[in-house]
């Protein structure tokens, strides 16, 4: 449960009040923990999808617009190929995927 921004709480459930947080309740078991803290591991609860490698021909990559070498990245649910060094970035450091984000997938 997100219970304040601040380091203290209370359970929501049991009222026990816990002097820091992220903490799991001792007495009902429940998960406390901030919304900056939940914020801050989004994208480690739900990791972006792996994309699938595919040979490319001519294509440009839709991150940067470089020609793709030999080997592209496709997201599955948009169909955008990605070049090795965008592919890195998306999964490193976007964690969202700019073709599904433009196309609504």
């Amino acid at each position: 449960a997100v219970v304040s921004t601040q380091s203290t709480g209370t359970c929501p459930t049991c009222r026990s009040r816990y002097c820091e947080i992220p903490v799991e309740c001792r007495v009902c078991g429940l998960t406390l923990v901030c919304a900056p803290h939940l914020a801050r591991s989004y994208h480690h609860l739900f990791p972006l999808h792996l994309f699938t490698e595919v040979p490319v021909g001519q294509e440009g990559c839709e991150g940067c617009g470089a020609p793709v070498e030999q080997t592209g990245y496709r997201c599955d649910r948009c169909t955008k190929v990605f070049c090795y060094t965008c592919d890195l970035f998306i999964h490193d450091m976007l964690h969202h995927c700019p073709g599904c984000e433009i196309t609504g997938s």
